[in-house]
């Protein structure tokens, strides 16, 4: 991520599974971990032989599967915890898992230097930045970075978690589950408030935020435009 990093921006040496939170492999009907075997679709670009392709039991060498993955585009958003010391990231793995009960998943480095925190808190929250807040991203992806200092406009909330002033949207979670993935931890959250539009979190602005979301590709920040000024279909 363009300078989204700190190991997928997230810190400290992984300890032992938090004992309030369940830790394991996920349940049935999710996708096989990667490098597990299955089918080559025909004419396919690893049965046409013009892409990395790795044989059963074996994976992608992690440069092959970066240069792949730079093709996604994909959301920003910076997740903060610690009632104590506040810690955060920045993170493009955002993802909505479940609409009853609410659910979402991201991704945390164990090398992080937030992932100690994370692993042993019960709450965060999801902050979904805008277009103009590409320097926020910055700081948040940014190893060393004052990320609580004097240029960043945040607050303590409700739960008593480091809130950020002024996003385009957010979520606050309950993490429920931790699954190991790799070097990275997969933290399931469930959704236990929610709002949308430019205000600080936990009030109801007086106008919904007119802004596009910002996002992450092929190494960039860059701010998403609509092919067609239309109703918006669902998806997943």
């Amino acid at each position: 991520m363009t300078a989204v990093s700190e190991a997928n921006t997230f810190t400290g040496p992984a300890g032992p599974a938090s004992p309030s939170r369940p830790v394991g492999p996920p349940g049935p009907g999710t996708a096989p971990a990667a490098g597990s075997a299955g089918p080559v679709a025909q004419g396919s670009a690893a049965a046409r032989g013009d892409a990395a392709a790795a044989g059963p039991g074996e994976a992608v060498e992690p440069g092959a599967f970066r240069s792949v993955m730079r093709h996604h585009a994909k959301g920003v958003a910076v997740i903060t915890a610690g009632r104590e010391a506040p810690v955060g990231f920045c993170a493009t793995s955002l993802s909505s898992v479940s609409l009853d009960p609410p659910l979402v998943s991201f991704t945390v480095g164990k090398a992080a230097s937030a992932w100690s925190t994370v692993e042993r808190e019960q709450h965060a929250v999801v902050h979904l930045l805008a277009e103009d807040q590409e320097e926020l991203a910055r700081t948040f992806a940014r190893s060393g970075a004052a990320r609580f200092g004097p240029a960043t406009r945040w607050h303590r909330g409700a739960l008593g978690l480091p809130v950020l002033d002024d996003v385009l949207a957010w979520l606050a979670v309950a993490l429920d589950r931790v699954v190991p993935a790799g070097d990275h931890a997969l933290v399931i959250g469930r959704v236990v408030a929610a709002g949308a539009g430019r205000g600080v979190p936990g009030t109801v602005p007086s106008a919904r935020r007119a802004a596009r979301p910002l996002v992450h590709h092929d190494g960039v920040f860059g701010a998403f435009a609509p092919l067609e000024q239309e109703q918006g279909l669902p998806l997943g």
